[in-house]
């Protein structure tokens, strides 16, 4: 299978056209691993590929919305088809249209918007991907979710629906890692990447995108002994 320790390992990394996503899908590739990574725009999506083809990387590119579930079982056939596995799913893609807006005011239909994108997006995915790693009897699943969904943290408000669906994606986290107990080789994670710059971050945030990728990368690339159903930042346990 491809899983294993001598085959090409099978890599998804949704919104990997930019940012944090594309620093992933580029460090994973670096480790001999092919990537398929996936956005909406097509432009910035080719210009992805070719960048990292150009540095001899195992990488393609596949136009996705996240927010249509047909799209994403259709994405995972298909790799199921041409390669016979998927070893690495990193839920990457999502938004955040309401920074600093108070959640006294927001409109109902930002919070729908950004939980269909940031929650059911990765569900989809991961109830689409997690037979084939059933089958296989391997996986690694990386949300990307924020200090900002910790409750043990959270010193002030604003931000409602974007912080609302990193907890929601947190708790998925936890809850399918806790089913899949009888797959011990099954792992799946959060992330926290810390403030990077990107488009997201600003220009302000003290760290780079290839920093933001260090903890996703280690943790879609764990041994058969490292964690399950766990929340990261920098490597170290982060609090809920």
């Amino acid at each position: 299978m491809a899983n294993s320790n001598t085959a090409v390992k099978v890599a998804l990394v949704t919104g990997g056209n930019g940012g944090i996503g594309f620093a992933i899908a580029k460090q994973l590739a670096e480790q001999g691993i092919r990537v398929i990574i996936t956005g909406r725009d097509v432009e910035k999506l080719k210009h992805a590929v070719n960048e990292l083809k150009q540095q001899e990387l195992n990488v393609e590119g596949v136009l996705l919305d996240v927010t249509s579930e047909q799209q994403c079982q259709n994405l995972i056939d298909d790799i199921d088809v041409n390669y016979g596995c998927l070893d690495i799913l990193i839920n990457n893609a999502g938004i955040a249209i309401d920074q600093w807006q108070s959640g006294l005011t927001i409109a109902k239909d930002v919070v729908e918007q950004t939980m269909t994108t940031n929650v059911y997006g990765p569900l989809s995915l991961m109830q689409a991907a997690l037979p084939i790693m059933k089958r296989q009897k391997y996986g690694r699943i990386v949300n990307i979710s924020s200090e900002l969904a910790s409750f043990n943290t959270m010193e002030m408000g604003m931000t409602l629906a974007y912080r609302m669906s990193k907890a929601a994606l947190n708790s998925m986290t936890k809850i399918l890692a806790l089913e899949l107990a009888d797959y011990p080789n099954i792992k799946i994670n959060a992330a926290a990447p810390g403030w990077v710059k990107t488009a997201l971050g600003g220009e302000d945030a003290p760290l780079s995108p290839e920093q933001g990728a260090d903890t996703p990368v280690w943790l879609a690339t764990l041994d058969a002994d490292g964690p399950n159903g766990g929340f990261f930042r920098e490597r170290n346990p982060y609090p809920w």
